[in-house]
Parts: C-alpha cells; sequence; structure tokens
C-alpha cells in the first residue's frame, strides 16, 4: 500500500469518519476514495486538493514527501526567472503563493509518475 493510501486512510479514521461521511463532505465518490485508499487509484490533483483542504494537511505529507502534517517543501526557488505576467501588480506574498502553488503542482507530478505505469491505463476516477 503506498504511503499517499495510508495517510488517506488514517486521516479518515482519525476523524471517525465513514468512506461515505467523508465522500459527501468532499465531494468525491465513496468509490473512489475507497479505491484511493486501497492504492488501486491515484487522484488528480483537484481531487487531492480537495483532500487536504478538507484534512488541513499539506500536500508533501499527503504524498510522503515530509512526516510533519503541515510542512510544505518550497521549491519555488526553481521558477526563478520564469515571467509572470502582471507581476508588478501583485504583493510579495501573493508572489509567494504562486511559487508554493507551482511547487504542489511540480511534486504532485513528480509523485503521479513516480506511482504509475505507462503501460497501464488511466488511474484517473472522474467525479
Amino acid at each position: 500500500m503506498s504511503i499517499f493510501a495510508e495517510r488517506l486512510k488514517d486521516l479518515r479514521l482519525q476523524k471517525k469518519l465513514s468512506l461515505i461521511e467523508l465522500s459527501q463532505k468532499v465531494n468525491l465518490s465513496r468509490d473512489a476514495l475507497e479505491a484511493y485508499e486501497q492504492g488501486k487509484r491515484i487522484p488528480d490533483i483537484s481531487q487531492v486538493s480537495k483532500l487536504t483542504d478538507f484534512f488541513k494537511v499539506s500536500l508533501c505529507y499527503l504524498i510522503g514527501k515530509v512526516d510533519n502534517p503541515t510542512e510544505i517543501i518550497d521549491i519555488s526557488d526553481e521558477f526563478q526567472g520564469f515571467h509572470i505576467n502582471g507581476i508588478q501588480d501583485l504583493s510579495e506574498e501573493e508572489i509567494k503563493k504562486i511559487c508554493l502553488m507551482s511547487s504542489d503542482d511540480s511534486l504532485y507530478i513528480e509523485w503521479y509518475l513516480d506511482n504509475t505505469e505507462t503501460e497501464e491505463p488511466n488511474y484517473f476516477i472522474e467525479d
């Protein structure tokens, strides 16, 4: 079982929620959540975002990059030199948020690619 699957199930059980209750709270199907917990399917980034928002944990924690539930790996330095249209109108805090979102997307893609095999069918479940 993957770290993601284990952590998702642990978080659900810590809140004493059934799969049906969690599915209603995060607007994902019960079958999809069950498949994620069993490591049979990998959610897309929007589905992972619903879960991290609900459980108040970082994507880095949920996918096993860190052990602290709120820690975020900031790889935004890798995006230095990229041009963001309208950046002159943004505050430093807004720029940091954009960079952290880019970090999350980048780490999700890396995790997704590490956990899928190219010869397998699409692991995403549409909700």
